[in-house]
């Protein structure tokens, strides 16, 4: 589609192109036999009436030029409406030393950045910082070869997305095939959660990710979750208008919590508080890039779900 429309504005352009091109009609009237035999008869007379008879022009009106015509508006119009993206902006939050960068770190592995080219990616892949689609397994030797410092601060990126090849529904829907996803990884110590509030206006989405090994800060999470979820960055009503993403990190250690055990344990006292809010608490892990596919094609489905209380940006 995104060619028909390319060619429908080509040929628009190059019709009204041409048109403001096309030779001005010339109509001319000239002496007939009488007039000539009455120069011959009458002398100057003839002269006269020669030169009296003028010739006469008449000229076209000039076409609108290409930017003038509606026509071409309108091809424009169309196809910048198909091939523009919806952006979505999501926040990734979570106690320090949770896997917030890694994630990230990831993401950025998995899938293309936007407006990289495929001999861009290859540049990457060769110089060990992307995997080809395919490939994914070398994504966790890549990661498990990088030294990740925590965030002070933030790190940004801007992905587009593609949802999994298991994710039937998704692929075939159109809904989902122009996205990108900016990602924000906002510091998790303490000192730096005060300006976390600064981004929830502006985000459609949270993801937060615990340290499901470390048992000790539970109720520290839980607490984060609710200053979250009550500040008065939000809505009037006090709800979080925007997809909260749980991640239960670290599944891959045998020290870590099961997704039940989180369930049924401090974490079912965050599902009843956000009983109004979209949320989800799935087991990933993000240095052995389990379930981060999956747990993303959750929340761009709710993403998507939600657009009408708080709509992406277009890019």
């Amino acid at each position: 589609m995104s060619v028909l429309f390319f060619l429908i504005l080509c040929e628009y352009f190059f019709y009204s192109l041409n048109l403001s091109h096309v030779p001005h009609h010339t109509y001319q009237t000239s002496q007939n036999t009488s007039h000539t035999q009455e120069t011959d008869l009458a002398g100057n007379f003839g002269d006269q009436h020669s030169r009296s008879i003028e010739s006469r022009h008449f000229h076209q009106p000039s076409p609108k030029k290409a930017h003038q015509d509606p026509m071409f508006h309108l091809a424009l119009s169309l196809y910048t409406q198909y091939s523009r993206r919806e952006q979505y902006n999501l926040l990734i939050l979570g106690l320090d030393n949770a896997g917030k960068t890694t994630f990230l770190e990831h993401i950025k592995l998995l899938y293309p950045a936007v407006n990289e080219t495929l001999k861009e990616k290859e540049q990457r892949v060769s110089q060990g910082s992307s995997v080809m689609e395919g490939n994914e397994e070398d994504s966790v030797k890549i990661l498990k070869g990088k030294r990740i410092l925590p965030t002070v601060g933030q790190n940004t990126s801007t992905v587009r997305f593609k949802s999994n090849e298991s994710s039937v529904s998704m692929a075939n829907s159109a809904q989902f095939r122009n996205i990108n996803l900016k990602f924000w990884d906002l510091g998790g110590q303490r000192s730096l959660r005060t300006m976390w509030s600064r981004y929830y206006r502006s985000c459609h989405g949270i993801i937060f990710i615990i340290d499901s090994t470390d048992t000790e800060r539970f109720q520290e999470c839980y607490e984060t979750l609710m200053e979250i979820a009550h500040d008065s960055s939000w809505a009037l009503d006090g709800t979080v208008s925007v997809p909260i993403l749980m991640l239960a990190n670290k599944q891959d250690l045998p020290q870590a919590v099961d997704l039940v055990t989180l369930k049924t344990g401090v974490f079912i006292e965050v599902v009843s508080q956000l009983e109004a809010t979209d949320l989800k608490l799935l087991p990933v892990s993000v240095l052995e890039n389990h379930g981060l596919r999956d747990s993303l094609d959750w929340l761009v489905t709710r993403l998507v779900y939600n657009k009408g209380n708080r709509p992406p940006d277009y890019r």
